[in-house]
């Protein structure tokens, strides 16, 4: 009885261990932003939170530059307890806000929050190019952009999506969605045939071994 039931558990192993290895894919620290609220397109007094991790062992961040995408008016930075918050980046750049003075070392991360008195109209997404500066000299440029069907790049521009967008300016976001289903779907399928496929020959081996010990 014993050896008859081997395949079946050899089967529901092989199953799950196929969805694990769907559902269990690490997270990647990167980069990111979000918003409390809503955020519309042609909206006026946006607050927005840019989350900004260490990723380095051997390097501490020490600055965070995000620059303004196109048609945003008047973005500032907040104040963050143990950083200096300035309007503008090293040199007179207009359009970017940024934060030194602090550290982020080992595995941990920062918030910063970044206010915007207007949104532009005709947009569906805002893209934030930021750079992040370590103790070691450093640059890291999150300014990739993410593409449909493609994997996602090693150093993504954090987006914020905004609400209201109509269904054509929203499509590429959801064909991400639908690519990433699909390619789930097909790695679980596959695992389920395997296991399949597999188990006439693990009975028979049963069968085997049973008549064997016989």
């Amino acid at each position: 009885m014993t050896f008859l039931r081997w395949p079946a558990r050899m089967a529901a192993a092989l199953l799950t261990a196929g969805l694990l290895m769907v559902t269990a894919v690490p997270a990647r620290a990167h980069v990111h932003v979000h918003s409390e609220d809503e955020v519309k397109p042609g909206a006026k007094d946006v607050r927005m939170t840019f989350h900004v991790p260490n990723e380095k062992d051997d390097a501490r961040t020490v600055g965070v530059w995000i620059e303004a995408p196109k048609g945003v008016r008047g973005m500032r930075a907040e104040q963050v307890k143990g950083w200096t918050a300035q309007q503008q980046a090293p040199g007179g750049g207009s359009g970017t806000v940024g934060w030194s003075g602090g550290a982020i070392s080992g595995e941990d991360g920062a918030d910063f929050v970044v206010h915007i008195d207007r949104v532009p109209t005709g947009v569906d997404a805002l893209t934030f190019v930021t750079k992040q500066r370590y103790d070691d000299g450093e640059v890291v440029s999150w300014d990739q952009p993410a593409e449909e069907g493609k994997p996602e790049p090693e150093h993504p521009a954090p987006v914020l999506s905004l609400t209201g967008a109509s269904p054509a300016e929203s499509a590429p976001h959801a064909g991400e969605s639908l690519g990433f289903a699909r390619t789930a779907a097909i790695v679980c399928g596959a695992v389920v045939l395997l296991a399949a496929a597999a188990l006439p020959a693990l009975r028979a081996m049963a069968r085997r071994r049973k008549a064997v010990s016989r």
